[in-house]
């Protein structure tokens, strides 16, 4: 069965509807690959613009479940841009300091009061993922289908036509693969390009307040920095939760995918831990772990009709793999460069290549220097890191 996402009426604003279908750029039938906070944004900056978009998710339900998450002055920005940012402001909890320690010893290395405006604030994943939802259910330009886990895709002609596990097709004049997509998928859609790099392995909490020293539950940020590995808790809006996340940065192991781990196989991937952050992490008690890219994001993100939005893939130099930003970051580009690309789908894309490229280097050029062999080679560097508002990496 073959699946064509037709497009609907553009709705007749001129009185000549020949010179308004002359002029009108194309409107393009595009096809998401996963729901989640890159799924939808993109899903919002396409269909803002007119597309047609399908937004195709794996999971029976549309929702956001998980650790929660740190929102920098430039992801509130580019959810402003996605016209959600004052919905996920007014859920997100204000931070007032962000401080480094070292992980082996507990001292502090560096603290910074934060500005109030422009704010550094904590969010429930949810937070930021139902405001985005709620923005594309009133889009009529965007469909949203769950039970739908695309297994392939192949590009043909004019199209590229996505498989989903059930044997059916939909096809679109491009596709757009987001964090989370199946491995087969990705494979196909990059024409098999690529090897696995470095990989992280992210292990997440998320803690009562009431079994957490009174110290940590003030409204600050805390990054824990070891060889190898750092840990990373601040509160979250309710101030009930503390969101706790240890990252080991150089995973050889086998891939985590969201599995549940109890507590010794934490303890057992962080061996260098210090007592004082090994107190902090003593009080996560059902923890999930997952891998991530852990290198510098490729440049090359295009493939033909398809491209790619988000991966962690600054994970090596980021205090907070959970952010979203780069998925933000990239959906915001998409629109930008469907904008002004005005040629197709090819033009468009192309187009998006050269932006994200070009934001890669730039972020290898300015943070390359500060991650070490094994481990920060400048941890007050990673405080200015951090706080910087136009950094691709300040989550």
């Amino acid at each position: 069965m073959d699946i064509a996402l037709t497009g609907r009426p553009r709705p007749d604003r001129t009185s000549s509807p020949r010179a308004a279908e002359a002029s009108a750029p194309p409107r393009l039938r595009v096809l998401v690959v996963g729901g989640g906070i890159g799924g939808l944004a993109t899903a919002l900056a396409l269909g803002r613009r007119g597309h047609d978009v399908l937004v195709l998710e794996q999971r029976p339900t549309l929702t956001e479940s998980g650790a929660g998450i740190r929102l920098a002055p430039r992801d509130f920005q580019l959810l402003h841009v996605l016209g959600v940012g004052d919905a996920v402001r007014n859920r997100s909890l204000a931070l007032d300091a962000f401080q480094v320690r070292d992980g082996s010893t507990g001292d502090l290395i560096g603290s910074v009061t934060l500005p109030a405006s422009p704010a550094h604030a904590t969010a429930h994943r949810l937070d930021v993922y139902e405001p985005l939802l709620e923005a594309c259910w009133e889009l009529g330009s965007v469909e949203l289908r769950t039970h739908s886990r695309v297994v392939g895709c192949v590009q043909e002609g004019g199209a590229v036509r996505a498989t989903l596990a059930d044997g059916s097709h939909v096809t679109g004049d491009a596709l757009i693969l987001t964090d989370g997509t199946c491995a087969d998928a990705r494979r196909d859609a990059e024409g098999g390009r690529g090897t696995p790099g470095e990989r992280l392995a992210v292990y997440r909490a998320t803690v009562p307040m009431d079994a957490v020293a009174d110290r940590w539950q003030e409204s600050a940020a805390v990054c824990w920095v070891g060889r190898d590995w750092h840990l990373s808790h601040y509160p979250l809006p309710d101030h009930r939760y503390l969101s706790l996340t240890a990252t080991l940065h150089h995973h050889t192991g086998a891939g985590l995918h969201g599995a549940r781990v109890g507590l010794g196989e934490v303890l057992g991937a962080f061996p260098g831990v210090g007592p004082a952050a090994r107190d902090v992490l003593t009080t996560g008690r059902h923890w999930r772990a997952l891998t991530l890219p852990g290198g510098p994001a490729a440049a090359d993100r295009v493939s033909g009709r398809t491209a790619r939005v988000g991966d962690t893939g600054h994970g090596a130099h980021r205090s907070d793999a959970a952010c979203p930003h780069q998925a933000l970051e990239d959906a915001v580009a998409l629109g930008e460069s469907c904008d002004v690309s005005g040629a197709g789908v090819h033009g468009w894309l192309a187009d998006y290549d050269v932006r994200r490229g070009e934001r890669v280097r730039q972020s290898r050029a300015e943070h390359g220097f500060r991650y070490g062999e094994d481990r920060w080679t400048d941890d007050l560097a990673l405080v200015g890191h951090v706080l910087s508002k136009d950094s691709a990496g300040s989550c």
